[in-house]
């Protein structure tokens, strides 16, 4: 397992870590398998989406922003907020290993997801072959 270390500098913000995670995979000599990414922080979470165009990070934010629901939080730190699109947005994702490559869509990209930031936070990658 490689872990990769990921610091925002907002509180809400998307960091595109496919790099790193191109990284690991070749590190890892793995030619033809999988590539599992874990996020093992409760406020905040991994996802694929679009590189091409840099104001769709900003626009996934705003869209958390608009679905979180009117509720009346009882968890005392204040960021019950990012528990929940946590919770929504997933704290992993899996990338296929094709030729020593991660084999995303044209477009993708794989985004760290910071949701009660800035902090210093802990990505963990593993790659799986067979």
């Amino acid at each position: 397992m490689d872990v990769i270390g990921v610091s925002s500098q907002r509180r809400r913000q998307l960091i595109d870590i496919t790099s790193f995670g191109q990284e690991a995979v070749a590190a890892s000599d793995v030619a033809e398998g999988v590539c599992h990414v874990f996020v093992p922080h409760t406020i905040a979470a991994l996802t694929l989406n679009e590189n091409a165009d840099p104001t769709v990070p900003q626009d996934l934010l705003e869209a958390f922003e608009k679905m979180l629901p009117p509720v009346q939080w009882r968890h005392s730190e204040g960021n019950s907020d990012a528990h929940f699109l946590s919770t929504v947005i997933g704290a992993s994702v899996h990338v296929p290993i094709s030729e020593g490559e991660l084999r995303l869509g044209r477009w993708q990209a794989v985004y760290f997801v910071e949701l009660d930031g800035p902090r210093r936070r802990e990505v963990w990658v593993t790659c799986l072959g067979g």
